[in-house]
């Protein structure tokens, strides 16, 4: 099936699944998406293709830069209420600070990313957030609850041949039971690998081959050890690149060496080192001089196992070290996002908000409302608005002078954002001059003619006196409502003006709705 004869949202599905079949694809599939999507807002669907790219991207480089990106995405989606893709991002975040060893903040991610997702995800998908859970979890010792957590993920794609998830869930709940001391059950979990790849006539690659190895190590079967690894390495499997070559050369030279083969297990660490020196592959350049001296001390060599041992330690030392840079880079990354993002907001709050009373500003109305109706129109709550004039305020202006008039608009600003701080959802605005206006969500015109009565009351009988001795102010209301009066934003806010009007026409201090 092409990709024209597919929806949206089975697309979407497709292409996420393909990270599961084969990473240069999904990567292509979500290149390509996007740049048929082009330039402009495409909501949360180009968010998902860019949250895929930042997790193959992240596997292939410095997750630095992904991390930062996922991390933007992660903020929109919040905001928008997009509870999948807050999900998604929360699964790449964890795999980043798993792999740069911040265990605590990987299994946050971990946990967030099973607590956002729906159960009418996709099997797959919320088995993925499940080995996601798992990972975090014996990566911080807690093993039980790891297994429970890798067999629930192998339950939901126990029938999906197509896919390599199964073979990770198997290799890695193999290799949480060996770092566990649990040989019978990580043999068990290696069993059932190969018994799949067999049934499915599938090459197992080079980092699970690595894990049965490390399993049959533990073991004693070092003869099987040793051929797993030899025939992964001849048979350079789909992931056979430098950095699973050299784990897998790491485990054949111990294997090797306690087989009693030293001439062997030298000779792979001299390969090993190779490796590592042209591919800058740090952490296991630590561990084959490690591997170094165990066989110098099988060859009694111990001043050059010494040696070895220090530069070991010195090697760890530095790894560490550079694990803790790239975390604080990551960190940093993420922490210059976060501040420029509440650097944003901040100029968006101060955007959106009238200088003079602190009320919300006509820019911010114009936005909410159309939000709040658009909500209505799929089925939300009915809405209420009030338009608020002051009576006769241009005689307080001419008589008294602007500042009285600034006074007095600040005291009807504080009198509103009283009225209605007990009414969820509801804004208190003003529009401009002596113009205000109450958004009342989930207000009928019984309840939002009752608040705007309190409101005109509590304005009638406020003390004006310490602004201007005998002053006294005056409001005229109009009320309109959606969608019984209008259902655009411009047309709700005419009804509540001309109604406001009436009010004056009619005396003014007083309410005019529907029902009046």
């Amino acid at each position: 099936m092409t990709a024209i004869e597919l929806t949206v949202d089975d697309r979407l599905a497709w292409v996420e699944r393909q990270y599961w079949i084969d990473k240069d694809v999904a990567l292509a599939a979500a290149e390509d998406w996007l740049a048929e999507l082009g330039a402009g807002e495409h909501g949360a669907l180009s968010r998902r293709l860019e949250v895929q790219i930042a997790s193959i991207m992240t596997r292939r480089g410095d997750p630095s830069q992904g991390a930062t990106d996922v991390q933007r995405i992660l903020r929109w989606a919040e905001r928008h209420g997009e509870l999948t893709l807050q999900s998604r991002c929360h699964d790449v975040l964890g795999s980043v600070f798993e792999m740069v060893g911040d265990r605590a903040l990987a299994l946050e991610h971990a946990v967030a990313t099973n607590d956002l997702l729906s159960e009418s995800e996709s099997p797959l998908m919320r088995a993925a957030a499940r080995l996601t859970l798992a990972d975090a979890l014996g990566s911080t010792g807690s093993f039980d609850e790891a297994r429970r957590r890798y067999n629930e993920a192998l339950r939901l794609v126990i029938d999906d041949p197509e896919t390599s998830i199964r073979y990770m869930i198997l290799n890695n709940l193999a290799f949480t039971e060996y770092l566990a001391g649990n040989q019978d059950d990580a043999l068990v979990a290696v069993e059932s690998l190969l018994a799949l790849s067999e049934l499915n006539n599938r090459p197992i690659g080079m980092y699970a081959r690595d894990t049965i190895a490390r399993v049959y190590l533990s073991a004693g079967r070092l003869e099987e050890a040793e051929a797993t690894l030899v025939a992964a390495i001849e048979a350079r499997p789909v992931d056979f690149h430098p950095d699973s070559i050299a784990a897998a050369q790491v485990t054949l030279a111990e294997t090797c060496r306690r087989r009693g083969h030293l001439d062997e297990a030298q000779a792979v660490v001299d390969q090993c080192r190779e490796l590592t020196r042209e591919n800058g592959l740090v952490r296991w350049a630590t561990e084959l001089m490690r591997e170094q001296a165990e066989i110098y001390a099988e060859r009694e060599d111990f001043r050059a196992a010494f040696e070895a041992y220090r530069s070991y330690h010195e090697q760890s030392i530095a790894l560490g070290a550079s694990e803790n840079e790239a975390r604080g880079r990551i960190l940093e990354a993420m922490f210059q996002t976060a501040e420029s993002r509440r650097e944003s907001e901040r100029y968006r709050e101060m955007a959106e908000r009238d200088p003079l009373t602190e009320l919300r500003n006509r820019r911010f109305v114009d936005e909410h409302l159309s939000n709040l109706l658009s909500l209505l129109r799929e089925g939300g709550a009915p809405i209420a608005i009030a338009m608020i004039d002051v009576d006769h305020f241009k005689r307080i202006n001419d008589t008294l002078s602007h500042e009285v008039g600034d006074d007095v608009l600040r005291t009807l600003g504080r009198i509103l954002a009283q009225a209605v701080a007990s009414v969820p959802g509801a804004i208190a605005a003003r529009l401009g001059g002596e113009e205000f206006l109450l958004i009342l969500p989930a207000h009928d015109a019984a309840a939002a003619g009752a608040l705007c009565e309190k409101v005109r009351l509590d304005v009638a009988g406020h003390d004006w006196s310490p602004i201007d001795a005998g002053l006294r102010v005056t409001v005229s209301l109009g009320v309109a409502l959606a969608p019984d009066d209008a259902a655009t934003s411009s047309s709700l806010l005419r009804a509540a003006d001309v109604r406001m009007y009436v009010a004056k026409r009619d005396g003014r201090n007083r309410v005019v709705h529907a029902g009046a």
